[in-house]
């Protein structure tokens, strides 16, 4: 390389790598195939600790930082198929990590890395809240901004970093989400994006999820978790769907609000007590919808679909774990339900349905005794 290219060391490597990179995600924007690889090598570059410290420090990732619009890279406009968004997520989780690595807490840099997504946002909600939702452009702007978020939230896995996503976000964008699960609730390409959007916001990664003592913040979060739960379920319940679209139509969102739900259950970062203290009804809420879309689904149906069975026992685990009161105050036929689902799950043939359901049984004969 030294010969043929005049590269002489690595970081002058890294930038032919860098302006390739740049390249094909400005020109090849249309190909999916192209724009897939090209992110899973910026991916893979930005996941090394050595390398990643190396190219912080190049003009190239600094443009990457500055100008992370579909005025340069085509594919993150509207114009492409919502298949081609799927690149989105990877995209922004290679950017998270390499603003990450500099990023300390300089809130000035975060707020103009996030400046495109705060436009888009702004933009978004005055729409939403004129109506104006009956577009296709809009509707796409949904689903891009929910991967692009998602990706960012999965690569700010440290305390400071997550709360100045979550202080960007809430309470200001929240609501436009949650106003588009309302309106698209029935589209699973909208809905979907944002699910995983807020299940990956309520997953403690890294102990990323660790509030100040006085901080409302914890509780803040389930709130809003719950709210976009009990919006999409209580709506996807009167969706009728054909027997074979039955998982990526309905079953496939419900999935993602059990793993959701335990997520936020789990987490170890709020006090659920503190709900009913005060009234609050939002911790019920989820709860009571969880047992709704549960009931919704025949048993029959569980195990057929790995995904949705491994968040349901899974789920449950934690349930029976840490809300054994919740469980004891179901009716009568609806624990029948649960218990019944378990001996199914127990004859499952997967390892982690299984374990799921032995711990479930385990910490239900110990909280009776109790």
């Amino acid at each position: 390389l030294s010969e043929v290219l005049g590269l002489n060391d690595e970081s002058m490597v890294l930038s032919v790598i860098i302006r390739k990179v740049i390249t094909n995600l400005k020109y090849w924007g249309a190909c999916e195939l192209i724009i897939s690889k090209t992110l899973q090598l910026l991916s893979d570059l930005s996941v090394g600790y050595g390398t990643v410290r190396k190219l912080v420090k190049l003009e190239e990732v600094g443009f990457l930082l500055s100008n992370h619009t579909a005025e340069h890279y085509p594919f993150l406009g509207v114009n492409v198929g919502v298949t081609e968004m799927r690149c989105r997520s990877m995209f922004y989780t290679s950017l998270g990590r390499l603003l990450m690595v500099d990023l300390g807490e300089d809130e000035d840099k975060f707020e103009a890395f996030m400046m495109p997504l705060t436009s888009a946002f702004e933009s978004l909600g005055a729409v939403l809240a004129a109506g104006g939702y009956n577009s296709e452009e809009v509707r796409k702007t949904v689903i891009g901004l929910a991967r692009d978020l998602r990706g960012i939230a999965f690569a700010f896995n440290t305390k400071t970093s997550y709360m100045m996503l979550f202080d960007w976000i809430y309470p200001t964008y929240t609501p436009v989400m949650q106003r588009a699960v309302e309106i698209w609730f029935q589209d699973p390409q909208v809905t979907t994006p944002i699910l995983k959007l807020f299940a990956e916001l309520v997953q403690n990664r890294s102990q990323r999820l660790q509030f100040d003592v006085s901080s409302p913040n914890g509780i803040l979060l389930f709130r809003e978790a719950s709210n976009i739960i009990c919006s999409y379920g209580n709506r996807i319940l009167d969706v009728q769907v054909a027997k074979d679209q039955m998982y990526p139509l309905k079953l496939k969102g419900i999935s993602i609000c059990f793993s959701m739900l335990k997520a936020a259950l789990c987490g170890s970062y709020v006090n659920f007590g503190v709900f009913r203290l005060y009234g609050d009804e939002a911790l019920d809420n989820a709860l009571n919808t969880f047992v709704t879309l549960l009931l919704s689904i025949p048993q029959t149906d569980l195990l057929d679909y790995p995904k949705l069975s491994q968040t349901y026992y899974v789920l449950l685990e934690c349930l029976a774990q840490d809300h054994m009161a919740f469980l004891a105050t179901l009716e009568p036929q609806v624990f029948l339900y649960i218990l019944a689902s378990i001996s199914e799950g127990l004859q499952a043939l997967d390892t982690m349905v299984c374990t799921g359901c032995c711990a479930t049984l385990d910490h239900i004969d110990r909280k009776s005794v109790v």
